[in-house]
């Protein structure tokens, strides 16, 4: 009984902290535009895509769909021309952030610009907006439409979570993009997300070398090489082994809580990778998914 009163305790104090939060960093009256088909995929980075589009490349392209990240610089982003993208990582937009790899952060905005000829929705963190110079160049393709939406992160009672999340002020944590993938997937009405790509298999490819640094071995579709490992960070500096567990922790709670509010709004989400490590959602098979979803209208 006492336990029970402390967790309860624990999480109203969390919620409390949400809502504070949300005044100091959200952006109110946030809506979302509701989605005139009913089923979308979303393209995780994970190396299980590369088998998709080898098997399905021609007919995934007859689906709505969501890209993520790194999808602008591949051959897939044209071939596939998704509807939606979504970057999340503000090292995109401050120039004050990390410089590893800010030349693939810098091509991908490129490529995003220069290769879309078809209409698509870009959604970005509002924080985004503090680099006026980085959104002007995004919407500069009049193919692009820019969607801006608050990651304010909501912990607590669920209660307090889904109203958070319903009125568009915050959403779980978002440790990694898919997060908010389906956040705006679940606010944009779908009934259906479905997931591919979505391999999260990171676990057993963490380790710690002889100089105690925490390395990971994020693999992603598009890698040349396997033997990628290396030392995940926060805020410039290396995380150690305890942050980033706490990090995928946090990340694979968080698909429970995006399952709870797709729930409460009449949205199904299905995930289609093989041998993802995610457990919040239902299992289907993307074979039998791309036979049933009605096709999008091609132009």
């Amino acid at each position: 009984m006492l336990e029970s009163i402390f967790i309860f305790l624990a999480d109203l104090i969390k919620s409390i902290l949400t809502f504070l939060k949300i005044i100091i960093r959200s952006k109110y009256f946030i809506s979302f535009k509701t989605a005139e088909v009913k089923d979308i995929i979303i393209l995780g980075n994970g190396p299980s895509l590369k088998e998709n589009l080898k098997s399905h490349q021609d007919i995934l392209k007859k689906f709505e769909l969501m890209g993520v990240n790194n999808l602008p610089s591949t051959p897939a982003f044209e071939l596939l021309q998704p509807s939606k993208f979504i970057i999340i990582s503000e090292e995109f937009w401050n120039p004050g952030s990390i410089s590893k790899h800010q030349e693939k952060r810098d091509n991908i905005i490129k490529n995003l610009v220069q290769k879309t000829t078809w209409p698509i929705t870009c959604f970005l963190p509002q924080r985004a907006k503090k680099n006026n110079d980085f959104v002007a160049f995004i919407k500069s393709n009049k193919n692009i439409t820019v969607h801006f939406f608050n990651t304010t992160p909501t912990e607590g009672l669920s209660s307090f979570n889904r109203l958070f999340m319903k009125m568009g002020l915050a959403m779980p944590r978002p440790h990694n993009v898919l997060i908010p993938s389906l956040y705006v997937c679940i606010q944009s009405m779908y009934k259906n997300i479905y997931l591919i790509g979505a391999d999260h298999s990171w676990i057993p490819l963490i380790s710690v070398d002889n100089q105690n640094n925490a390395l990971v071995n994020q693999q992603h579709f598009y890698d040349d090489q396997s033997n990628n490992s290396e030392a995940m960070h926060q805020k410039s500096k290396p995380r150690r082994l305890h942050q980033i567990l706490e990090k995928f922790m946090l990340s694979f709670k968080a698909y429970f809580d995006l399952k709870d509010f797709a729930e409460s709004k009449g949205v199904h989400i299905f995930n289609c990778t093989p041998d993802s490590f995610i457990d919040a959602f239902d299992r289907k098979d993307l074979i039998k998914i791309l036979e049933d979803m009605p096709r999008k209208e091609i132009s």
